[in-house]
């Protein structure tokens, strides 16, 4: 979910196309295919005349994703993932996306793909500071 300003401008929630060895592979993944969309929107808004100059952020529930991310040493253990979803790590070491945990307990996307009571929809309604 991508936000600008106080609203939210772009969200997707869909299945993977492909079948990931572990959850830290499912979320890299899933973080990388964020990074195309951040490069997407960062385009389209200068077309629309407004330029980006701020790091943009990613919230990641899975911290051995955000370590795979940010250590520059290509592992013998991803050598399974496709070469195109490293697109993410050459983003965040050229400085351009910072990808930081965020606690899965206050993971506000989830709601477009887990069932939740009433709750944790109201902790998240307070949170995003909708009345």
């Amino acid at each position: 979910m991508f936000s600008f300003g106080s609203g939210d401008v772009s969200w997707n929630s869909k299945k993977q196309p492909t079948i990931t060895l572990s959850s830290t592979e499912a979320k890299y993944r899933g973080a990388a295919i964020v990074a195309c969309e951040v490069v997407w929107l960062q385009k389209l808004l200068s077309k629309l005349g407004q330029s980006v100059d701020a790091l943009v952020v990613i919230y990641c529930d899975n911290i051995s994703s955000i370590l795979l991310v940010n250590n520059p040493i290509y592992h013998a253990r991803t050598k399974h993932i496709e070469v195109h979803y490293h697109f993410i790590k050459a983003k965040v070491l050229a400085s351009e996306i910072n990808l930081i945990h965020v606690s899965i307990e206050v993971q506000v996307v989830d709601i477009f793909t887990k069932a939740f009571g009433t709750d944790k929809l109201r902790k998240f309604r307070k949170m995003s500071g909708v009345l």
